[in-house]
């Protein structure tokens, strides 16, 4: 444990900075591609059908899953089975009446509902319940950065206030909690009316929502106990204050000299945004959604930024030694070190690897948080988190061709 200790007093894994920058709003975009798969389109809504913003384009049939809304004026151009592209057009070029009505803000906060009619109502506009409406004894807000290089938080705290306690309010009326515990870096004086603050020391993997869980708590996976990210608590809150459906999400994008904070529409192409910063790429560059370590690299600039990102990076050519899919395991035992849950990483990604999924169950894959730092630390740079992301994947299909309840998405909560 002295070398797990050592690694993430790493000042790399810091996930506090001194320098808060302001919100920026992101270009507007001249096509978004919004991600579909599992959602069932909204009768009439087809190729070539004018939107606007806010327009209902797809629902979820799980009441955990926000429903799908536009967020821009535009035209349908493409369907397929996992995106809805639509290309943007000026209102004022149109003729009156062809854009659907913009949708009648709904009052969350006034309007009285509470319980699960409240948590459908949010549901309704887009924000994914899962994590806010989950009943606990305790829920703890953590508001951490996710990752290393993410750095929404601490501002967000000062700057979106309002949307916070709008969440809070709204959280309450879901009576899914019987207290609500905000977790806050180590130092941070930010309080909220109502609410008890929990410092935690702010080093990843602290940030992750079970290992959070545990620095409050003192307790590994005590019962009735779950935690919600800021990011989600963001979402409803923006939802609470505006009344409109869910069509913009944070993040912060750049790379690792050059970054800010944003906030952008829903379905915004990444190849728009680096044109937007004026970025560049070069030839061995990476780029990356969400995190450096829990991030997924992307392969097209066409990829957009979906619901539930938290930053957009830019890895240039010779920061970070590539990742190699055949490479062979060495049995250094760097990621069973690093692995703050104690489980066997390079067993799981070799079980994947030969496509022996269900070996994986003997190695207790259940209690992977999925924080990435096996795959960091791994000096033979093979894709150990995503090894073992596609043995969960392919042991959901099972259970649920199996008719048994699908199996919890690691590092979810």
């Amino acid at each position: 444990m002295k070398q797990y200790f050592q690694l993430i007093k790493d000042p790399r894994f810091r996930l506090v900075q001194n320098d808060h920058r302001p919100f920026i709003d992101g270009p507007a975009p001249r096509r978004v591609r919004l991600n579909r798969e599992g959602f069932a389109m909204v009768p009439g809504v087809k190729k070539k059908t004018l939107v606007s913003p806010g327009t209902l384009l797809a629902e979820h049939p799980s009441p955990d899953k926000g429903d799908l809304h536009s967020p821009i004026y535009g035209v349908i151009t493409e369907i397929n089975a996992r995106s809805v592209f639509v290309d943007a057009m000026d209102p004022a070029e149109a003729e009156p009446g062809a854009f659907p009505p913009l949708p009648e803000p709904a009052d969350l906060l006034r309007q009285g509902l509470e319980g699960e009619e409240l948590v459908s109502a949010v549901k309704k506009l887009g924000v994914n319940t899962r994590s806010l409406g989950r009943r606990a004894k305790t829920l703890i807000v953590n508001a951490l950065n996710p990752e290393p290089g993410v750095r929404w938080a601490e501002p967000m705290l000062v700057e979106h206030a309002d949307e916070i306690r709008a969440c809070l309010e709204l959280q309450r009326r879901f009576r899914r909690a019987d207290e609500i515990l905000l977790a806050v870096p180590t130092g941070c004086s930010v309080r909220f009316s109502g609410i008890r603050a929990v410092e935690v020391e702010p080093v990843y993997p602290n940030s992750v929502n079970e290992l959070l869980i545990k620095e409050v708590t003192g307790e590994e996976a005590p019962p009735d106990v779950a935690a919600v990210g800021l990011h989600n608590v963001w979402s409803l809150g923006r939802v609470a204050l505006t009344g409109l459906p869910l069509t913009e999400t944070v993040i912060t994008i750049g790379t690792a000299s050059n970054w800010a904070n944003f906030v952008v529409k829903n379905g915004s192409l990444v190849g728009e945004l680096l044109e937007f910063l004026h970025i560049s790429l070069q030839n061995g560059d990476t780029i990356l959604r969400g995190g450096p370590l829990r991030g997924e690299s992307l392969d097209r600039l066409d990829r957009s930024i979906t619901k539930g990102a938290y930053g957009f990076f830019v890895v240039n050519a010779g920061e970070v030694p590539p990742i190699e899919g055949d490479s062979a395991c060495v049995n250094c035992g760097a990621c069973i070190v690093a692995c703050p849950t104690r489980i066997d990483p390079r067993m799981l990604s070799r079980y994947a690897e030969f496509g022996k999924y269900n070996m994986s169950r003997k190695e207790n894959f259940r209690l992977c948080v999925d924080c990435g730092l096996c795959g960091y630390v791994c000096i033979a740079r093979r894709p150990v988190l995503q090894y073992i992301r596609l043995a969960v994947k392919r042991l959901e299909e099972e259970e649920r061709l199996a008719g048994l309840t699908p199996l919890e998405p690691v590092g979810k909560a």
